[in-house]
Order: structure tokens, then C-alpha cells, then sequence
């Protein structure tokens, strides 16, 4: 059995031995919910780690989750404390059926069904197998099984496996009380695979605390970039593309940074980048005789970089990354390009400004409005910070989970949460 029960912290019957130990000192840190929603919910996840930070937010609005996963019992604060390693099965379509079987095991070896109200899957395995046992069933849904499959390199996602995968799958979604996705353009694809667009909820990902709290360090950047106290520091993070793709990308950065010095000359732009892209970064810039104002740090820093440059600049090959949430999460002032990722992250543009995509000159002109207005700059940063707190925040997060929960148990098979208990009234024969 690999069940793992987390009681909130009001729970007086609660060990030491759960996860509100590990949690303690973020639950100190933030402020109590002011509604409650004890939902007794089990999420069935293939890496615990995966899940933790919305436990975290379950457990702050007063939900009572526990963990079922197939690497054993976990959760207590023993594992935190070693960095304990899961160890991520791969996702081969040959091979899923018999983990759907050692799912539905695991269903019935925890009676997860009888011990629960509802069953939250996490990945298409523990989803199949839930549904088959259980009529309230919450489905996570990240991407369809046979494009994972085809990413880990096991398989077509267009052969004769991968489109019967893409069928049972939509068993799956049609079959679960509620379905999860992150973004719109995952509820594009639930609603194309048949899903009643009620039962669909879009609910972001949870950020990190650490992320919100995070302290920026401009003297460790100011040093590397051999910059004053007072230069405006621009970052464009790190891009994965073919090498002519980010030669092409390097090469409108630097275009931007040409226009930009002739509005503001105390601007260093910071790259992330390493082995032949460094190379190229350095070949263009010495070129263009911006080496000065050039600064490429290695991808490793990244997140050190994030929390510290005054502006982020993301272009398309950025969108999918999610590097624009850790932007405003840490209260940076984001620059982005108007595509749907970014839409999703914060739809009326709070803490961001929006650029036509690739488009030099948009990108230069935005990037010197900010450079040279110090004080929007740190209000719009603000702004992004106080919107990620407010809609991605693990509290905010599991509170919104509510709603999702009580659509799947409003499907329950012979348990209807909202009408009353029969009332049996004697009969009286004759007189």
C-alpha cells in the first residue's frame, strides 16, 4: 500500500509523521484562509514531487489531501530532509496497460474509493484505472498521452498505437467527473476530444513560495556584468532552438540593444547561453561593437538572473517554457510578446507590457520606455508580483480547486451530496 495520508493543521488527531511537519514553516508565513473546504481528496500521481506545492495549498484551505503513488510510502520529513531522488518511469505506449493494471492495485489495496471522496488523477495510467473503479474522478490534463509518448522518443504519436491511446484517453476525459488543465489551449483540446465544456476547469499551476519571497542580488549581477549602481539591466533568457534559429534570436537581441543605447546609454543585456552559442553571442556582438554592453552568463544561473535583471525580456521561443510566471513571481518587470502562453499568465497584461512578436523595433521601443521610467518599471514589477500572489499562489490555487471537487462528487453514484437523508414515516393500518 502506498497511501499517504496529510490532516490539516487544526487537525488535533495529526501526527509529526506527515507532511504538515515539512510544511510548518511555510504555513507560518502566510495568512489563514478565511473559508474552509474539508474535501477528503486522494491524488494519484506517478512523483510525489510533482504535486507537493498544491498539496501545500489544499492543506492552507483547510482540504484534507493524501498521496497515492506506485514508489512507496512518502510525505514524511525524513524524505524532505535527505533530498530523497524519485525515480520518473518513462512513458512507453507498449507499456501502459500494465501500468494502468498496477494502478487499479493500487486503487483497491489503499480503498482509496471507500477512504476518500474523490480520486484526483495525475497522469493517464492512474486516470484510466480510476475511472474504471470509481464515478468521482478529477483528471488532470497536461498533453495527450501519445505526444509525451513521442517526446520521450517511444513511439508515433500518428501510428496505429498512438491513435488508439488518443481514443482511450478521451475515455478517460469523458468519463471523469472533471477535468484540470493548465492552459486554454489544453481546454481546446479537451473540448475537441468530446469533453462537456462544464466539466472543463482552467486552473493555473501553483507557484513556489520561495519564488514570491524571493530577494534580488543586483551587486552579484552589477559584478558580472561590469555595470553601475544605476544601470538598467536587461536579460532575455535562455532559448533551446537548432543553431540557425538561435543565431537568428541573438541577432535580433542585438538589433534591440543598438536601438535602445541611443535612448539610454547605462543599459548592459544580459544572455544566457554556453558552448557554440556563446561563440556566435560573442562573434555578433564584436561586430556590431556592442561587446561592452554584452554580458552571457551560463543557463545554471538563470534563476539567480531572473530574480535580479530590472527587465525580462521573453519573445515566442520563451512562451512555452513558463519562464514568464517565474518573472512576475519574483516581481520583475516582464516584456513579452503577445502570444497565448502569455495571455494565460495574466490576461489584462498586469506586470507585463506586450510586443509584437520578433518585431525589433516594438521590442526596442518598449524595452527604452522602461529603461528610461525607472518608476513604472518598479510599479508594473510590483503589480506582477501582487497578481501571481493573488492567482498562483499555492493558497489561491488550492482554494479554487472547490469548485472542481464539487462537480466530481456531484456525480458520485450513490452518494448525492446535496439532497437530504430519507425520512421514513411509520404506517398506521386500520384504525
Amino acid at each position: 500500500m502506498a497511501l499517504t495520508r496529510f490532516r490539516n493543521r487544526k487537525d488535533p488527531a495529526a501526527t509529526g509523521n506527515s507532511l504538515r511537519t515539512h510544511l510548518a514553516e511555510a504555513e507560518t508565513r502566510r495568512h489563514p484562509s478565511p473559508k474552509s473546504y474539508p474535501w477528503a481528496v486522494i491524488h494519484a500521481c506517478e512523483l510525489a514531487r510533482d504535486v507537493l506545492p498544491l498539496v501545500e495549498g489544499q492543506l492552507a484551505v483547510g482540504m484534507r489531501p493524501s498521496l497515492l503513488t506506485p514508489n512507496g510510502t512518502i510525505g514524511t520529513a525524513g524524505f524532505f530532509k535527505t533530498g530523497k531522488r524519485e525515480q520518473a518511469r518513462s512513458i512507453s505506449l507498449l507499456e501502459t496497460w500494465g501500468h494502468v493494471r498496477e494502478w487499479k492495485n493500487l486503487i483497491y489495496e489503499s480503498a482509496a474509493e471507500t477512504s476518500s471522496e474523490l480520486l484526483h488523477a495525475h497522469s493517464f495510467s492512474a486516470g484510466m484505472a480510476a475511472v474504471r473503479v470509481s464515478s468521482s474522478v478529477v483528471y488532470q490534463f497536461r498533453r495527450p498521452i501519445e505526444k509525451l509518448a513521442a517526446a520521450a522518443g517511444n513511439g508515433d504519436e500518428n501510428s496505429w498505437l498512438g491513435r488508439s491511446f488518443r481514443v482511450a484517453e478521451q475515455f478517460v476525459l469523458t468519463r471523469a467527473g472533471a477535468v484540470v488543465v493548465n492552459d486554454h489551449i489544453q481546454r481546446l483540446a479537451c473540448l475537441d476530444r468530446g469533453v462537456n465544456a462544464a466539466n472543463v476547469f482552467l486552473i493555473p499551476q501553483p507557484v513556489e513560495q520561495t519564488l514570491l519571497e524571493s530577494v534580488p542580488e543586483r551587486k552579484w549581477l552589477i559584478e558580472l556584468a561590469n555595470a553601475g549602481p544605476d544601470t538598467v539591466l536587461l536579460l532575455a533568457p535562455a532559448i533551446e532552438g537548432s543553431e540557425s534559429e538561435n543565431r537568428a534570436a541573438f541577432l535580433r537581441w542585438m538589433r534591440v540593444l543598438c536601438t535602445v543605447r541611443g535612448d539610454n546609454p547605462d543599459v548592459r543585456l544580459v544572455l544566457l547561453a554556453d558552448g557554440t552559442d556563446k561563440d556566435s553571442i560573442s562573434e555578433i556582438a564584436s561586430s556590431c561593437n556592442l561587446m561592452p554592453w554584452i554580458c552571457v552568463l551560463p543557463p545554471c544561473v538563470q534563476e539567480r538572473a531572473l530574480a535580479t535583471a530590472d527587465v525580462v525580456i521573453c519573445d515566442r521561443e520563451h512562451a512555452a517554457g513558463g519562464i514568464a510566471v517565474q518573472v512576475l513571481a519574483h516581481g520583475r518587470a516582464l516584456l513579452a510578446c503577445d502570444a497565448e502562453q502569455h495571455r494565460d499568465i495574466t490576461p489584462e497584461g498586469r506586470g507585463c507590457l506586450w510586443f509584437r512578436a520578433g518585431e525589433v523595433s516594438d521590442i526596442a521601443k518598449r524595452a527604452s520606455f522602461l529603461a528610461g521610467n525607472p518608476q513604472f518599471r518598479r510599479a508594473l514589477a510590483s503589480a506582477g508580483r501582487d497578481h501571481c500572489r493573488a492567482t498562483r499562489s499555492p493558497e489561491a490555487v488550492g482554494a479554487q480547486y472547490d469548485a472542481v471537487y464539487r462537480n466530481a462528487f456531484s456525480k458520485r453514484k450513490g452518494r448525492d451530496a446535496n439532497s437530504p437523508r430519507p425520512q421514513f414515516i411509520p404506517l398506521h393500518v386500520g384504525s
